[in-house]
């Protein structure tokens, strides 16, 4: 292949690159989607993620109840569950106040005692007290959802390196390892790299950048039931972390929160001590790794922003699983539109 032409070209084959591609396709537009390495292999790479309302702001926690409806289209068209119903159970010191936005923002939840927990997830040593449980929380398939996006965007999808993107008059080139591309609009969705290509366009976008590790570990006593999620921020079993089923494997994945999070190697040894001190039905032996990057914007721990110049729109952020179906109409609305919605708006120097 040596170029070629696009209405929209979208560089990151990731789940917000392909979520927004995929809605570009929707709409009818022109669009293909380039992605150097197997796609999905990224930031969006793993078996297993965990969607949850359980937010410590508001509009998250609005934007997630908007999202799950998303998630529930998107498994109608694929023909199959990607997102499960296992439920999220979370502990934390501020559980109440958590409780307090579901129930504004009419998001189904209740109150698990110890004996319930246990139930729920019977590979836990309780914290002690009461947890919240995320009802319609629970487990996002990785490689189901990837898969049935690849089957939407289909031959759009472009196997090359995206090197550098220019402005070209009213539109863009790419300048890709599959020769040069215009485009009337460009969309960045590359993850660590989006500054990196984003920089000469003159966006300084502000993303911390480090490396994480998330173990999977095997069910002492694997039974087929269901697991729920599990966030805790207790602080009890010595670190905070979220963690959640994964069924292929009978086992269960273990990351440390944002804001435990060390360096991969710290990371691990902290999560094997959590393991074997709170959920003593794990072998705490990890059966699977999984390093990833995690990029985080100065505002607090799960932000995302879209900037624009010109006929360029890069967009980057944190925990964008989740929000998947609700982020990928937005960008697609922004680039189709020209504008960045206040939902994707970097607060002002004030507000930040």
């Amino acid at each position: 292949m040596n170029g070629g032409t696009a209405e929209v070209a979208v560089v990151g084959a990731g789940i917000g690159g392909r979520a927004a591609a995929g809605a570009l396709a929707d709409a009818g537009v022109d669009v293909v989607c380039f992605e150097q390495a197997l796609p999905g292999s990224g930031q969006s790479a793993g078996r297993v993620r965990v969607f949850r309302h359980v937010h410590e702001r508001p509009e998250l926690v609005a934007l997630a109840h908007e999202a799950r409806a998303g998630w529930d289209a998107w498994s109608e068209r694929a023909g199959r569950s990607l997102l499960g119903d296992e439920g999220v159970l979370y502990a934390g010191p501020d559980a109440e106040e958590a409780a307090a936005l579901l129930a504004e923002a009419g998001v189904q939840h209740r109150w698990a005692d110890e004996e319930e927990q246990r139930e729920l997830l019977p590979v836990l040593e309780p914290p002690g007290g009461p947890a919240l449980l995320d009802v319609c929380g629970g487990a996002m398939r990785v490689a189901p959802t990837i898969g049935a996006l690849s089957s939407w965007v289909g031959e759009r999808l472009v196997r090359a390196e995206v090197l550098a993107v220019r402005q070209d008059g009213e539109g863009a080139e790419l300048v890709t390892s599959a020769g040069l591309w215009r485009c009337d609009r460009a969309l960045l969705c590359a993850g660590v790299r989006t500054p990196e290509l984003a920089r000469p366009l003159g966006l300084d976008i502000p993303l911390a950048v480090s490396l994480h590790v998330r173990l999977t570990f095997r069910l002492r006593d694997p039974r087929g039931e269901t697991l729920a999620c599990w966030l805790d921020r207790t602080g009890t079993h010595g670190a905070t972390v979220y963690s959640g089923p994964v069924a292929e494997l009978d086992g269960f994945a273990v990351g440390l929160a944002t804001r435990d999070q060390l360096d991969d190697h710290g990371d691990a040894t902290r999560v094997r001590g959590y393991v074997e001190r709170a959920l003593p039905g794990l072998d705490p032996e990890p059966i699977e790794a999984r390093p990833c990057w995690v990029s985080l914007l100065p505002w607090h721990g799960d932000a995302f922003a879209a900037w624009q110049t010109g006929a360029v729109t890069a967009f980057a952020g944190h925990n964008l699983f989740k929000l998947a179906p609700l982020l990928g109409q937005r960008l697609a609305d922004a680039v189709r539109s020209g504008s960045v919605p206040a939902v994707l708006s970097p607060p002002s120097p004030q507000a930040a």
